[in-house]
């Protein structure tokens, strides 16, 4: 079995007595592409930026392709593109200079590939980098990193400012670029609707650790939204540990499943005596119930 492309053990990030970080683990696989989910202040862009070596972990593991980033070979380094929240620089350029100066630093920078996305995403060649509106300054951004066909791109909330025609067309570059070079991807988002176009994983975090990391296909087979139905008011028993947001009623109770369970849910019930109806539940309704349950 081929290590994990990016394996993180222990990682903690504290700035005086705040943990954002508190003894992360997670491994990511090569070719996965990744959604990172978490509230506004959760530290997705702290775990972002320290991954790639932009902060210093105040203890605790990252290695990429096995090698630490200080340790990493240049060849190696050059694989990776990054696209932060916030970026700036570079604004007396005009947008085809800052193209071409940035991509004469990659190897496999696709010249016409990134003019053709620029053609395509009406982003002026001529217009000045900071003249540029938010949402253009993003599209900017990721296809300089587009371009650069990395094996392993990392983006902070690269579609925040994306009207919602754009995003899909971006999210389909993301699909194209994985096929095509077997590129692992991480981004970090607040519109679940975008990981189910284009993420196979889904990642929490949350109180400064990974709560929930699935293949999204399995999640999606597995939550659901719970009835129980019996002749009493039934309590949370040992039986039904695994669930969540539970509400006793007076002829049974609801929950939900936020994750695979070990055991079917229909043995919880027969064992506690109960009829069981499980109902649909879409992944926002799944982060937000996750949400809730890790506060």
């Amino acid at each position: 079995m081929n290590s994990p492309i990016i394996s993180i053990n222990s990682l903690t990030k504290a700035y005086g007595q705040q943990h954002v970080l508190n003894q992360l683990n997670w491994q990511v696989e090569q070719g996965d592409i990744v959604a990172l989910l978490g509230k506004n202040g959760a530290g997705k862009s702290t775990l972002l930026e320290t991954l790639m070596g932009l902060r210093d972990a105040s203890s605790g593991e990252i290695r990429i392709w096995d090698s630490h980033w200080n340790d990493m070979q240049q060849e190696r380094r050059e694989k990776v593109a990054f696209v932060a929240q916030d970026i700036k620089g570079f604004e007396w350029m005009n947008v085809k200079t800052f193209l071409e100066y940035l991509g004469g630093f990659f190897p496999q920078w696709d010249r016409d590939y990134c003019f053709q996305l620029s053609s395509r995403w009406n982003l002026d060649p001529k217009k000045r980098v900071g003249d540029l509106s938010g949402g253009q300054s993003q599209i900017l951004h990721v296809i300089q990193a587009l371009s650069s066909k990395p094996e392993l791109l990392i983006l902070d909330e690269p579609v925040a400012h994306l009207d919602p025609g754009m995003r899909r067309e971006f999210l389909a570059e993301l699909i194209e670029l994985s096929c095509d070079l077997n590129s692992t991807v991480i981004f970090s988002s607040h519109i679940v609707s975008d990981l189910e176009r284009v993420a196979n994983k889904v990642a929490l975090l949350a109180h400064g650790e990974i709560n929930h990391y699935y293949d999204v296909d399995t999640l999606k087979s597995s939550i659901a939204h719970v009835k129980l139905t019996g002749d009493s008011r039934v309590d949370k028993l040992p039986y039904f540990d695994a669930l969540h947001n539970w509400h006793s009623r007076h002829d049974g109770a609801t929950a939900s499943i936020v994750s695979p369970l070990e055991k079917p849910i229909e043995s919880m019930a027969e064992a506690a005596g109960v009829q069981v109806e499980k109902l649909p539940m879409s992944l926002e309704d799944w982060y937000l119930e996750v949400s809730h349950a890790t506060n």
